[in-house]
């Protein structure tokens, strides 16, 4: 009660600040005279702060009012506003004018350094939303295409720089045919049976028209034959496992699997590939990638971060050399598949050590190199890789990509070719699924802490999408088919075998003085390069324009091979020379060999001079 008549005196002005301050209230009991409503209570604390409290409150209400008041002023002097006249404002606008240039003079003589500021930011504030906005339109009306220039760069690019939009079948839905190619020369895939392809190639002249050819298909990379069974197969003693197990899994899956494998993508059918493959290469587990390159640049970019060294083949493929760079380790490189020069730079790198007076766990190693070089057809000479690095204490990272169901009793890969154990010999080993198992993707081997690093570390695994099921359910159909024929593999090292063994003997009037082989004879991937002519050198795109030419004229004779100048130098520590490739298949017979070289080596005599 005491508190709200303080209040309400304070509104009327019969207590100002002069009577009831802060201080008085602070003061010692002899000043409470002052405060007549609370003699008794003005030194205990708790009511001091509600008196402040009714005070202040009081004081904000009365300057409200105040500012009421004020705005009662200016409605009134807006209300005399509407009601003056023209003449009215006539007469008040010069003496306005008069007033605010004697006000600018005084303001000259008395604070010339305000005046100064205060012109700068007005001339700035003229320049910017005047001027410059007048400069902008004008660049930009400069910079506007007329429609004659619009017309001409449209002409250009419908003449030159675009495909028909509906007469080049870049995919047919129908047939399921795909294609590639370059920008000048488009090959279309319509079907693959066994040893024979179905192509398409486009006419450099008329880019709309396609020629087709019936081919032996020398150029693929499923060795084994898995996404191309033969007729044979599917009418005789066997079926397309490959082609049933997708058909199901689609049925049962759906296409996608909607997300990467650590959020919501994984997916039954993922683990049991997983599982599968850790089985069959008796290690503790495996991981699997929804694409073959990203698996390989992954795994090396998981375990070697800045500050680690790696030490890797010159010659090693894209996907590991992406790898690689993306580690930012430190890097050193050796001669491809020179042992001498390997044990040289690790020679070197142990010195190092002894200079800096660094452990040899002060810094995680790897050897990194391919188990079969995709892009030489060489082999890596696995067991003295294995006793260097473990002289030296280095881990090694195989890549079995190309090695996979071709090397070994069983198709383990070089490891198994070599007498090795996969995680004792090779901690890390990548396997594509892309090649020998007719599928997409790729699965890393290893110990326990080898897969569950990649989990939460490999970057292809954490943020790309799982791999479809049905690609997963096609991988494992063709890896129970491997296990299940042995003589797949086995019809595969003879094919090999048989090929290199006939190709001195049918091309004999070419070797070695027009073309040499530069793959390993344990190899599915024949290269062939033109023999050095110190009389008449050639140039790389010489030598590029000469071995396309080549292909050019196999395909027109029923023969499908690579020329791999054209595409094989991009990501890569040391380009090889342009080569012709041929790729070994178990569904090839024997006579399918005989006509393949027959026709290589007229193309030959008949391109290269």
């Amino acid at each position: 009660k005491d508190i709200i008549n303080i209040f309400l005196k304070h509104l009327r002005g019969q207590i100002t600040s002069d009577t009831v301050t802060v201080s008085t209230m602070a003061s010692s009991a002899s000043s409470s005279a002052d405060v007549p409503y609370l003699p008794l209570l003005s030194n205990i604390s708790l009511i001091r702060k509600i008196y402040t409290l009714g005070y202040s409150a009081g004081e904000n209400v009365n300057t409200y009012l105040s500012t009421s008041r004020q705005i009662d002023a200016l409605r009134q002097f807006t209300q005399t506003l509407a009601t003056t006249t023209l003449s009215d404002l006539i007469t008040i606008v010069p003496s306005a004018l008069e007033n605010y240039r004697q006000w600018w003079l005084d303001l000259v003589q008395n604070d010339p350094v305000h005046v100064v500021i205060e012109t700068i930011l007005l001339s700035f504030l003229i320049y910017m939303f005047l001027i410059r906005k007048k400069e902008k339109f004008r660049n930009k009306m400069a910079d506007k295409l007329s429609d004659n220039d619009i017309k001409g760069l449209l002409k250009v690019w419908k003449d030159k720089e675009r495909y028909t939009l509906t007469d080049i079948p870049i995919y047919d839905s129908d047939s399921g045919s795909s294609s590639c190619g370059t920008e000048d020369n488009i090959l279309v895939i319509d079907a693959m049976k066994g040893s024979n392809a179905t192509v398409r190639i486009q006419n450099t002249k008329d880019k709309t028209k396609f020629q087709k050819y019936e081919a032996l298909n020398f150029a693929t990379f499923d060795f084994l034959g898995m996404s191309c069974p033969a007729d044979d197969d599917e009418d005789g003693g066997g079926e397309d496992v490959v082609k049933k197990a997708s058909k199901a899994a689609l049925e049962k899956y759906g296409c996608g699997s909607c997300g990467p494998r650590g959020f919501y993508g994984t997916i039954d059918a993922h683990l049991d590939l997983e599982n599968a493959m850790a089985k069959f290469t008796k290690t503790d587990g495996a991981i699997l990638y929804s694409d073959g390159a990203a698996m390989a640049s992954s795994t090396i970019a998981a375990f070697a971060k800045r500050g680690d060294l790696l030490v890797v083949d010159e010659a090693v493929y894209e996907a590991l050399i992406t790898g690689v760079v993306l580690s930012r380790a430190n890097v050193k490189y050796f001669r491809h598949n020179d042992m001498d020069d390997l044990r040289r730079v690790l020679k070197e790198c142990e010195a190092d050590d002894k200079e800096l007076g660094r452990k040899k766990n002060d810094q995680r190693r790897f050897i990194i190199v391919e188990a079969l070089y995709k892009n030489q057809g060489t082999l890596c000479p696995l067991d003295e890789v294995v006793a260097l690095k473990e002289e030296f204490c280095y881990r090694l990272i195989l890549d079995e990509s190309f090695s996979f169901g071709v090397l070994g009793k069983t198709g383990k890969g070089a490891l198994e070719h070599f007498g090795k154990e996969y995680m004792q010999h090779a901690e890390m080993v990548t396997i594509s699924l892309e090649n020998s198992l007719g599928s997409i993707g790729g699965v890393t081997v290893g110990n326990e802490q080898v897969v569950d690093h990649q989990r939460l570390s490999g970057a292809g695994y954490c943020f790309s999408a799982s791999s479809p099921p049905f690609l997963s359910c096609a991988a494992q159909a063709s890896l129970n088919k491997m296990q299940a024929e042995p003589q797949l593999i086995l019809k595969l090292q003879d094919n090999i075998k048989y090929c290199y063994a006939q190709m001195p003997k049918t091309m004999r009037d070419l070797m070695p003085s027009k073309m040499m082989i530069t793959s390993d004879e344990e190899s599915p991937m024949v290269y062939l390069q033109l023999t050095k002519n110190d009389r008449k050198p050639l140039s790389r795109v010489e030598q590029v324009e000469l071995l396309d030419d080549v292909v050019s004229n196999c395909l027109e004779h029923g023969l499908m091979i690579v020329s791999t100048g054209g595409h094989t130098y991009d990501h890569l520590h040391k380009i090889p020379p342009p080569s012709l490739r041929l790729t070994i298949m178990a569904k090839q017979s024997k006579a399918d060999i005989d006509t393949a070289l027959k026709v290589l080596k007229n193309a030959i005599l008949n391109i290269v001079k």
